[in-house]
């Protein structure tokens, strides 16, 4: 048998004979792998590094503008505690300017009562006033209602006496004696004696009154 016959047959040959050359693939991927690994992580950092002026910038940028906000937050915090300051008085003054009509409303109707009252007492008063002095008046009235018929009565009994006086008496006439006067009066002479005690009769004159009844 020649060296050629030796030689193996190709399914004879065993795949121990594959293994380096497996193995040298595998750390050549595995290395591969690594540096496409670190040279990742080196663009990242770059990108990164690069990225922090640029952040920079745009911080300085929008500085301005946050500035302006914080001025505008800031006064419209001082526009908002003015107004709420100035509703506040407003409202306080409202209540205040309520509370003084109230007070006046309420001093208007008080004297308005009281005024009320003293005219309704003062009416009271005039009307009881008036009440005496009517009164006092229609007394007066009837007093000198009385006395005038008391006068009356008085005249009136004053001119029956008189009259009865006269009715009593006779006034002796010229020419006439004590026969005539006792004849007109229709007494006797001797009645009329009587009834004028200590006259004498028998020498009467004109003009003197001699009780007749």
């Amino acid at each position: 048998m020649t060296d050629q016959d030796k030689k193996p047959e190709p399914w004879g040959e065993s795949f121990k004979d594959d293994q380096p050359d497996q193995y040298s693939r595998t750390e050549h991927r595995k290395k591969t792998q690594r540096v496409s690994w670190t040279i990742g992580v080196l663009v990242l950092v770059v990108v990164a590094l690069s990225f922090v002026p640029v952040y920079g910038y745009l911080q300085t940028l929008n500085k301005p503008n946050t500035s302006e906000q914080k001025w505008s937050s800031s006064s419209s915090n001082k526009t908002k505690v003015t107004d709420s300051a100035k509703s506040e008085s407003e409202a306080k003054k409202r209540s205040s300017e309520s509370k003084a009509k109230s007070e006046a409303s309420a001093k208007e109707k008080s004297e308005k009562a009281a005024s009320e009252k003293a005219a309704s007492e003062k009416a009271a008063s005039n009307q009881k006033a008036q009440e005496d002095a009517d009164k006092k008046a229609q007394e007066e009235a009837a007093k000198k209602e009385q006395d005038a018929a008391a006068k009356r009565d008085s005249e009136a009994k004053a001119a029956s006496e008189s009259q009865d006086n006269e009715k009593q008496y006779a006034t002796v006439a010229q020419g006439q004696g004590a026969y005539r006067v006792a004849a007109n009066a229709g007494i006797s002479q001797a009645k009329l004696q009587e009834l004028n005690p200590g006259v004498d009769l028998s020498s009467v004159s004109a003009g003197q009154r001699l009780r007749v009844q």
